[in-house]
């Protein structure tokens, strides 16, 4: 028999697999029911990547959306076992930087391309902020502030400052597939 859970039970998964797998990071993890759906949003400064916590709260999706068809499809799932429908279709991972973590990240870009102190990290009321300021010698040597934005962006991206733990409530999650309709969807691999 299948087991319906509701986008709050869904989100007490989420906050105990993200507490496992990463004790040492202040997760904020909020559901939120609508006409249509449910969702939740994952909030958290510097830590791990927003692709790693991805990986971890991505099993908990009850949907998926293809944008290929405009679809919204149903993800199939398994808890300990037994068939499971989670109560959120979507969650949302929204990482903050800190301005230590900017200035460490600029830092090692700066290194990088020996662009001096190109990058600068201001910090005010309104959070911390980027500016950019290329040399005329690294301007002769290719750079401009569009490439530098770029690689700062993705530096941003990657860095983490954690692995994941091993996390129990993830573990107990098995990913079935889904209903197939959407383009590069899987269809059900499981019964």
């Amino acid at each position: 028999m299948k087991q319906y859970l509701s986008c709050a039970d869904t989100a007490k998964l989420v906050r105990a697999a993200l507490k496992e797998a990463f004790p040492d990071v202040k997760f904020s993890v909020k559901s939120s029911v609508y006409a249509g759906g449910a969702s939740i949003n994952v909030s958290y400064t510097d830590g791990p990547s927003s692709a790693q916590v991805k990986g971890i709260v991505g099993v908990f999706e009850g949907s998926y959306f293809c944008g290929m068809t405009d679809y919204k499809g149903t993800n199939y799932s398994a808890l300990d076992g037994q068939p499971v429908s989670f109560g959120a279709d979507y969650i949302f991972v929204n990482r903050t930087l800190s301005y230590f973590a900017l200035v460490v990240i600029a830092g090692s870009v700066c290194d990088k391309y020996d662009l001096g102190n190109a990058i600068a990290i201001t910090d005010d009321k309104y959070g911390a902020y980027i500016s950019i300021n290329i040399s005329d010698d690294a301007k002769k040597r290719g750079f401009d502030e569009r490439y530098i934005s770029n690689v700062m962006n993705a530096a941003c991206f990657a860095y983490s400052e954690d692995d994941a733990a091993e996390s129990k409530t993830f573990n107990r999650v098995t990913f079935l597939g889904d209903d197939g309709y959407g383009y590069n969807s899987v269809g059900k691999v499981a019964a």
